[in-house]
């Protein structure tokens, strides 16, 4: 006995899942070829992202190192500056004390007003140890003639202000010693140091500086303001 055929309907069914079947493995097959290949490219520009990497890293190297090159250069170039400046300052005050030593000696040997003889070359102050104690230089000189010795007294008196009066004190005064000067006896030139203490009240204004010597017609006398190096107070 023959067995009976399938209906029609039925031969259509199976077929449509065949087709269904054929058509999800052909999708998973293409998705799989798609995702192939993007993870080809994910790596390809992985691998250029990190060339580039590697390249920045190197020329921030080589910039850190120039960097901390031109920061020594520049260093070195700044401290060489400093000591040239400072040489120049060392040479210049060398030079303006030079300078003052030959115009000094200038004065002695030949002076520009061609006047020779004894004469008060210079007169300064300066500050103390103590408070109110000041030092008085004073400096002679003798111009042209040395064939003998210059030799006399010398006295400076203090002008100021005792509060709200005028005041003076001289050399000896002010050591205890009123009738106290300044001998001095030299060839060339001599320096007089005499250290004195101004009284509590007195601000002085004004040195007066008076020379006698057995070589001198007339006492020598001139006036210096009172001006103390270094800016002290008075």
């Amino acid at each position: 006995m023959e067995r009976a055929s399938p209906p029609r309907p039925v031969w259509f069914g199976i077929a449509a899942l065949a087709l269904a079947a054929l058509a999800a493995a052909y999708a998973f097959h293409r998705g799989r070829l798609s995702a192939g290949l993007d993870v080809a490219g994910v790596t390809i520009e992985r691998r250029e992202m990190l060339t580039k990497v590697a390249r920045l890293e190197k020329q921030n190297s080589e910039l850190g190192a120039k960097v901390a090159e031109l920061e020594m250069a520049r260093r070195l170039d700044r401290e060489a500056y400093g000591q040239v400046e400072r040489s120049i300052g060392e040479l210049q005050s060398q030079l303006s004390r030079q300078s003052e030593d030959l115009a000094f000696y200038r004065s002695i040997v030949s002076p520009e007003d061609g006047i020779q003889g004894l004469r008060i070359q210079r007169f300064d102050i300066q500050p103390g140890s103590a408070a109110r104690e000041f030092v008085l230089k004073l400096t002679l000189i003798q111009a042209m003639r040395h064939e003998s010795l210059a030799s006399g007294l010398a006295q400076v008196v203090l002008h100021g202000m005792q509060g709200d009066r005028p005041a003076r004190y001289s050399v000896g005064e002010l050591l205890g010693r009123p009738r106290a000067e300044l001998p001095f006896s030299f060839r060339y030139f001599q320096t007089l140091e005499q250290p004195v203490t101004l009284p509590e009240g007195f601000q002085a204004f004004e040195a007066e500086v008076q020379v006698r010597s057995s070589k001198l017609r007339f006492p020598l006398q001139q006036s210096f303001p009172w001006k103390v190096a270094n800016g002290a107070a008075l």
